[in-house]
């Protein structure tokens, strides 16, 4: 947490406000949370888009131009600071929030990196846990992120077809479904909840193994995955406990969850209690009726 939904509404709200904001200046206040491997300047970088892959964050950054006067002009007499440009790659990981203040407020206890904004502002990087990072690359230089050089196709994507599931499940036939759904390599962007929900609409056991399930009901969970994604960016994600989007709004997808975190509950299909097991090394929740 946050998923695929979560850091898509993250980036829909962020990109609305600070698009061509220039970041005057980033402050870390723990070096661990920052990763600058290519020593990339921490000042006056204009933010040019904000893209998402999987979990990720990418702000697509060049350097600001910045007038300087005709008595310390360069030998070419140029106005402007020559352009460069980063790529800086955020993972919210478990508990990671991005939050934008519309004024300068004295940091919050969990506030790791602020990023102070030209329009009087700031983008504060807040993580309880402190799991998540900020890295900056050169461009084209993200792609030595292991993580995210390896992630398959987004779920919502042409390139995630019913073939790439089948494909996908042949790949890993001795893995649980659940596992396979959760492996970014396989599918980029989900995690628990979507996996869970996806699989219970599919009517899928999630320990079954990915080998042993039809090639019908692969096609089918292929298209409730993108059905509860689509649903859950509409929803504007899934808020528990953390999740909050890049104004500290809260999601509502979670009044929409059939099985998730309702182990105890009737299934609201047959009213059979949903029951909650291990999977994968993750709690899983499903209904023993629905999902045989």
């Amino acid at each position: 947490m946050p998923e695929l939904p979560e850091v898509e509404t993250i980036r829909r709200t962020l990109i609305e406000k600070i698009q061509n904001q220039t970041i005057e200046e980033i402050i870390c206040y723990h070096p661990d949370v920052l990763v600058n491997p290519d020593d990339i300047s921490l000042k006056n970088w204009l933010i040019k888009d904000i893209r998402r892959r999987g979990k990720y964050l990418l702000f697509d950054l060049e350097k600001a131009k910045l007038n300087i006067s005709e008595n310390n002009s360069s030998e070419n007499n140029l106005n402007h600071v020559a352009k460069d440009s980063c790529v800086m790659m955020v993972h919210l990981r478990m508990t990671g929030k991005l939050l934008l203040e519309e004024n300068i407020v004295e940091p919050a206890k969990h506030t790791h990196v602020r990023f102070v904004l030209s329009n009087g502002g700031s983008l504060d990087f807040n993580d309880t846990r402190r799991f998540g990072r900020i890295t900056l690359f050169a461009p084209g230089h993200e792609f030595n992120d292991h993580g995210f050089a390896t992630l398959g196709p987004e779920p919502l994507g042409y390139d995630f077809t019913a073939d790439h599931l089948i494909n996908t499940c042949k790949r890993y036939s001795k893995s649980t479904i659940k596992g396979v759904l959760l492996n970014q390599q396989a599918i980029a962007g989900i995690g628990n909840i979507y996996a869970d929900e996806s699989l219970f609409r599919a009517g899928i056991m999630p320990g079954r193994k990915a080998g042993d399930i039809p090639k019908t009901k692969i096609k089918l969970l292929h298209q409730k995955i993108r059905e509860v994604i689509a649903e859950a960016i509409g929803y504007r994600g899934t808020s528990f406990r953390d999740y909050v989007d890049g104004l500290g709004n809260k999601g509502f997808f979670q009044l929409q969850l059939a099985v998730y975190q309702k182990d105890g509950e009737p299934c609201p299909n047959c009213g059979t209690t949903i029951e909650r097991i291990k999977v994968a090394g993750r709690s899983t929740h499903f209904c023993p009726q629905c999902q045989k």
